[in-house]
């Protein structure tokens, strides 16, 4: 067959007559010889998949996934060929580190990391690995890593060899970002139903504790201060207070005296809470939310729905954290 005139698929260059070129047994698409072996496989894998032709998809429409050394809005992954954003540190097709100077380093540039550096607790491995030293290979009960880096997007370094060693030995790690930001933490990472319910918790725990103190809690409190002080006591202390208001106060005052320290404790529990299942609970979510994605839209555009899908939602969180702030600047004016 003739490809003059033709595009390689790699290197964006027409075919000349002189030219080595060498066709994929199973699709059809023409490479050059020395592009093939940079590659060392056929760059239209959803091609094999579907049984069309090179000839019926690309060649009559002119549409070669090819990398345009002049472009910058894209980088494209040296490992399956597929165009990605300029800001990408992974390819969305096959969760390959990308290099954005890949033309310029190519020969330094291994096309597989060093067993070295596979993850065992090194603390520079998201300076080498975006996967994180994990397999993009690796099955996650029936997703495989690369699809998971896909949707976690942002800092897989972090997340996936944690989501490893859940899948290997059920074990995790506490999660300091939820520990701090609750229910904005669930919101961020797209776990919407969990994020409303623990949020509502919070901020409820939050307003209610800084309801009861500012009302009730610390006029009962300085009440009984100045009621040891007036029984002779100076400087009293802690416990004298308390040996007070339990001598003279009601029971319904010193609920309201101690209300606020045990709302306190409720809040930090539910911090805990988060802390300790944040991880197992985003990966869980990880796993359905992709296993649903390819039930239902099969083998169709599937990379794309996965990225689209995952990801965080930072404005979200955002609005979340001003809207306390904004809920604890006004009840402090009451």
């Amino acid at each position: 067959m003739d490809f003059l005139e033709k595009q390689c698929p790699v290197c964006s260059m027409k075919f000349q007559k002189d030219d080595d070129i060498v066709v994929c047994p199973k699709c059809g698409a023409p490479y050059h010889r020395e592009c093939y072996d940079k590659n060392g496989r056929c760059i239209f894998p959803d091609l094999h998949k579907s049984k069309q032709s090179w000839h019926e998809v690309y060649d009559k429409s002119e549409e070669l996934p090819t990398e345009k050394k002049e472009d910058n809005s894209f980088l494209v992954c040296r490992h399956c060929g597929e165009k990605n954003s300029s800001h990408s540190l992974i390819c969305h097709e096959c969760g390959a580190l990308l290099d954005p100077n890949d033309d310029e380093n190519d020969d330094e540039m291994p096309d597989k990391l060093p067993s070295f550096i596979e993850n065992n607790g090194n603390p520079f491995l998201f300076l080498i690995d975006p996967m994180g030293g994990v397999d993009k290979n690796k099955d996650f009960d029936g997703v495989t890593g690369a699809e998971l880096a896909k949707f976690v997007r942002a800092n897989t370094p972090y997340y996936m060899p944690i989501f490893k060693k859940l899948k290997d030995k059920n074990t995790g790690k506490f999660n300091f970002a939820a520990f701090f930001l609750t229910g904005g933490w669930y919101l961020y990472r797209k776990q919407y139903a969990m994020g409303i319910i623990i949020s509502v918790l919070y901020f409820a725990l939050s307003i209610s504790r800084y309801i009861v103190t500012m009302w009730f809690a610390a006029d009962l409190w300085k009440a009984a201060s100045h009621a040891v002080a007036a029984a002779g006591i100076s400087n009293p202390d802690y416990n004298d207070v308390v040996s007070w208001a339990l001598a003279h106060n009601s029971s319904s005052e010193l609920l309201l005296m101690i209300l606020p320290s045990v709302i306190s404790t409720l809040t930090f529990i539910l911090q805990l809470v988060c802390g300790f299942v944040a991880n197992r609970s985003y990966y869980h979510h990880c796993i359905r939310k992709i296993s649903d994605i390819k039930k239902s839209h099969g083998g169709e555009n599937i990379t794309q729905l996965i990225s689209e899908k995952g990801g965080v939602n930072t404005p979200l969180a955002w609005s979340m954290t001003i809207c306390y702030l904004i809920l604890i600047f006004f009840f402090s004016l009451l």
